[in-house]
């Protein structure tokens, strides 16, 4: 199984804060099926800088330490990018990390991005050859609030992450809510689990999966499963039919400026 969105790189963000308990957490992995990791820090959120060269170092260094520990992981490099207006300026100085050098890139949205801004930012990535995914949508309060929003971007070629966590309920029924709507609605993509640590914010594949199969079927959730390996070699997403909003709404300002 491949996991698309893990906090496993030590001492760069509020992921592990040292080799030990990375390795540690690579261990949790293994031990739910999982057998690789996109490794995907944050960048240019708070005052978490993860450019892709640091990334690489990490990620190479990791892999070194999973060799040596004998822990069947295998850690790609990747990178959780919070949009902001410093998008143009990361792509010109090869900051922003895909996942593993294909064309997806994880984006975080930040509440401070206006509609026009973020229709901006997903054209330049396009037009630079990069394809979006917004990662947890479901815990996202403009789009809990009206997750039709969610359903214009899909329409517009922007891909969708759900975390597993909040599949099981693990940040409240708000959320768990609406990551059932993405899923049942097809608006979403890949499944991840956006794992930090060992006892917070751990690894719930196995639990998300079972949750996927029992909401939407067997076929939705081989998909997922499916398009993470696609994901990682860079090819083509499977995307079911996206159900149409009932009833329709407008396209409203939803983000503060």
């Amino acid at each position: 199984m491949i996991d698309t969105h893990c906090h496993i790189l030590p001492m760069c963000d509020d992921g592990p804060g040292n080799w030990h308990q990375a390795l540690e957490l690579a261990k949790r992995a293994s031990a739910q099926g999982i057998t690789t990791i996109v490794a995907t820090p944050h960048h240019r959120k708070g005052n978490y800088y993860n450019g892709a060269g640091q990334i690489a170092y990490l990620v190479q260094r990791m892999n070194e330490r999973l060799r040596e520990a004998g822990i069947p992981i295998h850690v790609v490099p990747g990178q959780e990018y919070h949009l902001t207006s410093a998008l143009r300026d990361d792509y010109a100085s090869q900051e922003l990390q895909t996942i593993g050098h294909t064309r997806y890139l994880l984006i975080e949205l930040s509440s401070r991005l206006s509609p026009r801004n973020l229709q901006a930012s997903i054209r330049f990535l396009k037009d630079m050859n990069i394809l979006p995914v917004i990662v947890h949508p479901e815990r996202f309060a403009p789009f809990i609030e009206n997750p039709s929003h969610i359903y214009k971007l899909v329409n517009e070629g922007v891909y969708m992450q759900l975390t597993a966590g909040s599949l099981v309920g693990q940040f409240g029924s708000d959320v768990q809510r609406t990551a059932r709507l993405i899923a049942v609605r097809n608006w979403a993509h890949l499944l991840a689990s956006d794992a930090h640590d060992l006892s917070k914010r751990g690894f719930r594949l196995r639990e998300g999966f079972q949750l996927l199969e029992e909401w939407c079927g067997t076929e939705t959730a081989d998909r997922f499963k499916r398009n993470a390996m696609l994901a990682v070699n860079g090819k083509s997403l499977i995307a079911g039919v996206p159900a149409n909003p009932h009833p329709k709404r407008r396209w409203l300002q939803f983000f503060s400026v």
